[in-house]
């Protein structure tokens, strides 16, 4: 089961927090993703910026246990999580 986004913040919450300026480059770069087609169930590419990576990897295996695992371990996948929902790469049960 998939995490809400609620559960999402809170996490986020207890780990610590990115600027402002941080949580909009991810947006803007995996908004620029999807605009471009990059976002794919792919493997790591090192020619894609971090974030791509990260989000090609929880597109990938979002219906795994290591997905809920990835987002509770990575501050960087919960942000990168959150941006896909709000583009609708991925849906919630939110």
């Amino acid at each position: 089961m998939k995490p809400q986004i609620s559960e999402l913040i809170n996490s986020a919450k207890q780990l610590g927090d990115f600027s402002d300026a941080e949580k909009q480059e991810i947006f803007l770069t995996i908004k620029e993703a999807k605009a471009r087609g990059l976002l794919r169930k792919q493997p790591d590419d090192r020619c894609l910026n971090k974030y791509i990576n990260l989000a090609n990897y929880l597109l990938r295996t979002q219906s795994a246990e290591e997905f809920t695992s990835a987002l509770n371990q990575n501050l960087e996948c919960l942000y990168v999580y959150v941006a896909l929902v709000g583009l609708n790469c991925i849906t919630t049960t939110a």
